[in-house]
C-alpha cells in the first residue's frame, strides 16, 4: 500500500503514523485489503460515512474499551472527520501491537473532496455537527 510518513492533506501529525490518501485508501478497501475504521460518535457517522460495506464502527470515546474486537491480522485504515482523532487512535493502536495501522489522510472531509463514495444525509455539509470546529 502506497503511504506517508507525513500527512498531505492535513495539519496534525503524531511520529511514526502512517497516513494514507483517500483515493488509495478506497482502492484498498474496495479490493477487501483493508478494513476501514471508523472513529467518529454515531451522530457523526448517520449524517455521512464512507460507503463500505466492511466499515467497522469504534468511536474514540470508547476505543479503549473495543480495540480487542479489531482484527490484528489485517490491516487498518482509521477514519474520522479530517484526519486529527484518527491520528491519535491509529498511534494508540500502534502502540498497543497493530502492526498495520494507517490514518486516512484528511479523513471524511478529503474523501468528499476526491469525489470518493459516501452514504447518509447531508454529503454535502461543511461538518457543522461535529465538535472539529470546522467551518
Amino acid at each position: 500500500m502506497n503511504y506517508s510518513e507525513v500527512p498531505q492533506l492535513q495539519r496534525f501529525h503524531i511520529p511514526e503514523v502512517k497516513h494514507v490518501l483517500p483515493t488509495e485508501a478506497s482502492t484498498q478497501i474496495e479490493a477487501g485489503l483493508v478494513l476501514p475504521v471508523d472513529v467518529r460518535e454515531a451522530s457523526e457517522i448517520d449524517s455521512t460515512s464512507i460507503d463500505c460495506y466492511q466499515l467497522l464502527i469504534h468511536p474514540m470515546s470508547g476505543i479503549l474499551d473495543t480495540m480487542n474486537d479489531l482484527p490484528r491480522e489485517k490491516p487498518l485504515i482509521i477514519i474520522c472527520e479530517h484526519g486529527e482523532r484518527s491520528v491519535k487512535v491509529a498511534n494508540l493502536l500502534r502502540i498497543q501491537g497493530f502492526t498495520e495501522v494507517y490514518n486516512l489522510d484528511g479523513g471524511v472531509h478529503a474523501w468528499r473532496l476526491a469525489g470518493l463514495p459516501l452514504v447518509g444525509g447531508n454529503e454535502q455539509h461543511s461538518c457543522g455537527s461535529c465538535s472539529c470546529g470546522c467551518h
